[in-house]
């Protein structure tokens, strides 16, 4: 088989080139490691992924294999998420724990809720707006989904479809929330059982086994590829050439740089929205105050949005008695990040303190901030018709996709690990390589 290149080092580039071969790939990464995403750095004894990891997958291959990539030593608990809202802690997913939510809020969202279950269904929703007006009753879309989109997603519910919503936002039952406002329902009806994640080394520990023999060069970050030439040049001054090419570029990325690409194309890529972050790790003094590994802030008026407690994954994750928080603040060009990291990062520690999550300033050990420009995908309405125009670019061009942002859909670890597994496999038969339904895997 003739050797493949993958623009990329992330865990779906490392899975093509574990699944084709390693001494059949060459990866370019334009970072200094391998791992893109799942990347976890280690700081005075403190470990930091890029956000709340974990792996749910029912896959048994994934969950084989993975598992073997750390020796059998994962942590494997049921999943706890938990929720902020003015003062108060409700347990995840909120519209089926309504006990929690304080009066006269909580019955005026039953009372909402009952209505709109109770008003038939004419068509279907056309926007993500009258999904959660339909799913939970306007009060609760507003107060919860609705306020968290404009805070995660960056942008208002109308803007965005329905597509990528799946089981990922729970549509409860009328009895869920019925008896969810009078008490706990004595079961989970959170999408997601139990959760895995490596015992020593944070979540990066399972890449490590799989690119044992990878050929990885790194510090190739792409500024021009010529497709009908076959042709790649870097920001080093080198250039390469290719025979089969896998991409897990982010599609913007991709063909900014492609010489060959027409108009439409580059027209359509520039419909495409995806968040970007501000990661604030703060390094605290004295243990964790919430046994749940992360959590989702409602409020509205707080630059937080996500807040992963490093520890409650693994206890290795923070020194003994100490916790660490990594807090998630989201832009995109909806709407931008604060112009300042720093002044960001110093407000986000307040908030922690006013959540009482941390104790006071003077607990703090330490405070960083690292940007990302790659959050989530926005699954607004551009979305779709621009990737038709792009991807059967593509297509013709004979560039194969792997991962998330080269996808450009709602993409779990595991999913891009299965889709890289699904390229290899795709290269050594030459069959006609199809998409497949990340949910069933």
């Amino acid at each position: 088989m003739e050797t493949v290149t993958v623009l990329g080092g992330g865990i779906a580039g490392i899975a093509v080139s574990y699944h084709v071969g390693h001494d059949q790939c060459m990866i370019y990464e334009a970072d200094s490691h391998y791992g893109g995403h799942i990347y976890s750095a280690v700081e005075d004894g403190f470990v930091w992924d890029d956000g709340p990891h974990v792996s749910f997958t029912k896959s048994e291959y994934v969950r084989q294999t993975w598992a073997e990539a750390v020796g059998g030593e994962f942590e494997e608990v049921p999943a706890a998420v938990t929720n902020y809202y003015q003062g108060h802690w409700i347990d995840h997913p909120a519209q089926s724990n309504l006990y929690q939510v304080p009066e006269p809020l909580r019955s005026q969202c039953v009372e909402s809720f009952l209505k709109a279950r109770q008003t038939p269904e004419t068509d279907r929703p056309k926007n993500y707006q009258q999904w959660i007006d339909r799913a939970f009753g306007e009060v609760f879309a507003e107060k919860f989904p609705a306020a968290y989109t404009r805070k995660y997603w960056t942008t208002d519910p109308i803007n965005l479809g329905t597509d990528w919503i799946g089981k990922r936002v729970y549509y409860p039952k009328v009895e869920d929330v019925v008896q969810g406002a009078k008490g706990p329902l004595g079961r989970d009806t959170y999408w997601v059982g139990l959760w895995r994640y490596p015992t020593q080394g944070g979540f990066y520990a399972y890449a490590k086994k799989f690119v044992d023999g990878a050929r990885i060069q790194y510090r190739k970050k792409l500024i021009r590829i010529d497709f009908g030439k076959r042709l790649m040049a870097f920001d080093d001054g080198t250039q390469a050439s290719y025979k089969a090419l896998v991409s897990t570029l982010a599609l913007p990325t991709l063909i900014e740089c492609a010489q060959d690409a027409p108009g439409e194309v580059r027209e359509a890529a520039a419909l495409l929205r995806a968040t970007r972050l501000y990661l604030v790790r703060l390094a605290v003094n004295h243990p964790s105050v919430r046994k749940e590994p992360w959590l989702y802030i409602y409020d509205e008026d707080k630059l937080s949005t996500r807040v992963s407690i490093q520890e409650n994954f693994a206890p290795s994750n923070a020194p003994p008695g100490k916790t660490a928080l990594s807090v998630e603040v989201c832009g995109s060009d909806y709407t931008p990040l604060p112009k300042d990291p720093e002044a960001a990062a110093k407000t986000v520690q307040q908030e922690m303190i006013d959540m009482g999550l941390i104790e006071n300033d003077k607990a703090i050990i330490s405070r960083s901030v690292k940007y990302c420009p790659w959050g989530q995908i926005v699954y607004d309405h551009n979305r779709r018709p621009a990737l038709e125009v792009i991807n059967a670019y593509l297509d013709r061009m004979g560039v194969v996709r792997a991962g998330r942002y080269s996808q450009w859909g709602y993409m779990m670890t595991h999913d891009c690990w299965l889709r890289g597994k699904r390229v290899a496999e795709h290269l050594r038969s030459r069959a006609e390589l199809k998409e497949f339904d990340i949910d069933d895997e």
